[in-house]
């Protein structure tokens, strides 16, 4: 089993230098990469709940995190929990998934609760956005029915399933949510059933109080319709803290803003515009095997919804606090215009929220409020994230946004259409600044090797084939320059093997491979691409992308 700690220097011999022509300092162990961390180990004592609050939270996020910042030096840092190769190794946190379609429509769940006997009310929460009723389903489980508010129907429900089934697909874990439509005669009330305020406080729930709040929930012929999320397993022991580690749980040992997985979470979010990040809207759980499990939630705004219901139109183009926004405002006496002022058309479809993808721009899409993994998100994180983006089909796409169950399928259509050109953007601004090569695999003949990978820019339809040439090096472990392969042009689809190269001499024919990508008159930020002999013959053993 590997250890609990994946950093980047896992794996490596010395460290990288400044960025010279040759391959520099950086040197990777001779294995296979990590694909599993073990941070499971069951824990010796269940840590407390902590649950910050939100004025505290967005005080610290959003004014004073920000400002020490400003006046710390070499403060930006990469990610730490990667492998040799750049990936992020399966763990407690994610979990490299490869999904078919019918798999994204029926998603990590249950196909919601049981309807063999009516939902026992349990409880009715008081206080946030929206009212939420708990009820416990014939199987025992314990489910929370979230609605979508009078004016604004299908909205939220429909966005927080779409979501949650792309960010399940993508490889983090989610709750059990189902869009359910039921009849009155479905709930009933559990004798035990409390009723929760705002301030903690509890009482005891009656059949008046339960008619009151059902009443006020909108339903088209007695028909109710609701988001069903059953409750995430295990002891919930609070949020995710946008930095730092949970000094009670010892698995816990990167530094979250130093998590490509939660780094990444900015092509995700702003892909299907999530814009409210904050700790509450994941959590950790200490789950079956003693061990903290952490779970992203709570997408009902995501797609525009928030924009739609509050009337904001800034959200997920500026953050809450944003100075430098208003100083541009205030010089230019309002003549100034904002993205998020630009004029946008937005069908007046049933479930529909404000999303669009005309005036989307994946550089400058941002939270609702400062948030420290995805603030960090470098072009390296991206490229990972926009990998996993990219393999959604069409069909994949359609899958999730059917499960959200909108009644009227323009919606449906709309929704697929606009993800798939948001996708298309956010691949065209990721892929165009690193080196975006993948699946590389080494075949050896006669003695000699050759270096075999996708490129993904070809590979995604962003470039012509004829207009890529690849210009190629080698070095020996010791740096040495062995030689300088021709100019390759790049192979129908995307998929090329270089030349043929001889293997360095030392340490296990250990080679370094530059690889310059060429697209008309554009250059690409180099790669170097370690290959060893192994067990099986040579491999490639990590890639340093500058």
């Amino acid at each position: 089993m590997i250890g609990t700690r994946i950093l980047l220097v896992v794996g490596l011999v010395g460290c990288a230098g400044s960025m010279p022509a040759g391959p520099g300092k950086l040197r990777f162990h001779n294995q296979e990469p990590i694909t599993l961390v073990n941070d499971r180990v069951p824990l010796a004592k269940a840590p407390p709940s902590f649950d910050q609050g939100l004025v505290e939270y967005y005080l610290t996020g959003d004014l004073v995190e920000p400002t020490r910042r400003v006046l710390t030096v070499g403060d930006e840092r990469p990610a730490q929990n990667v492998n040799s190769i750049g990936g992020v190794p399966d763990s407690a946190w994610f979990t490299n998934r490869t999904v078919t379609p019918e798999q994204v429509r029926r998603g990590p769940g249950r196909g919601g609760p049981d309807r063999s006997k009516p939902w026992r009310v349990v409880g009715v929460k008081i206080g946030g956005m929206s009212l939420g009723i708990t009820f416990v389903d014939a199987l025992d489980d314990r489910y929370v029915l979230k609605f979508d508010e009078r004016e604004f129907p299908e909205t939220e429900t429909a966005a927080d399933v779409i979501v949650q089934r792309l960010t399940w697909a993508f490889g983090y874990n989610v709750p059990d949510n189902e869009v359910v439509t039921f009849r009155r005669d479905q709930l009933v009330l559990d004798p035990k059933a409390e009723i929760k305020n705002r301030d903690g406080s509890k009482r005891a729930m009656t059949q008046a109080d339960f008619d009151k709040y059902i009443d006020s929930v909108d339903h088209v012929n007695g028909s109710y319709r609701a988001l069903a999320s059953r409750h995430i397993d295990g002891k919930v022991v609070g949020g995710v803290e946008p930095q730092g580690v949970r000094k009670d749980d010892p698995n816990d040992r990167v530094p979250h803003e130093l998590r490509r997985d939660l780094r990444g979470q900015r092509v995700l979010w702003a892909w299907v515009n999530h814009p409210d990040l904050k700790s509450q809207n994941a959590l950790a759980s200490v789950v079956e095997g003693n061990y903290v499990k952490w779970f992203m939630l709570d997408f009902g705004d995501s797609l525009g919804v928030i924009n739609k219901v509050t009337a904001v139109p800034r959200l997920g183009y500026r953050t809450t606090y944003a100075p430098r926004s208003w100083l541009v405002s205030l010089v230019s006496f309002g003549i100034h215009v904002h993205p998020w002022e630009r004029t946008a058309r937005y069908p007046e479809l049933r479930g529909l929220g404000h999303f669009e993808s005309e005036h989307f721009e994946p550089a400058t899409w941002t939270p609702n409020h400062k948030w420290r993994p995805t603030d960090l998100a470098d072009r390296f994180d991206q490229l990972w994230a926009t990998e996993i983006m990219l393999r959604f089909t069409p069909a994949h796409i359609r899958a999730a946004v059917e499960a959200g169950q909108y009644t009227d399928r323009r919606t449906t259509e709309y929704v697929i259409k606009t993800l798939l050109e948001r996708q298309r953007k956010i691949g065209r601004w990721a892929l165009g600044r690193v080196a975006p090569i993948s699946r590389l695999e080494v075949r050896e003949r006669a003695g000699a090797i050759s270096v075999c990978f996708d490129d993904l820019w070809l590979r995604h339809g962003y470039g012509v084939d004829a207009a890529t040439r690849y210009v190629t090096a080698t070095y020996d472990y010791d740096g040495r320059a062995l030689a300088r392969g021709p100019r390759v042009n790049a192979l129908s689809g995307g998929r090329t093997c270089l030349p043929p190269i001889r293997p360095g001499t030392a340490r296990d024919g250990y080679t370094i491979v530059r690889i310059d990508i060429r697209r008309g008159d554009d250059r690409v930020p180099p790669a170097f691409v370690h290959i060893a002999r192994g067990a099986g013959g040579f491999r490639v053993i990590g890639i340093d992308r500058r």
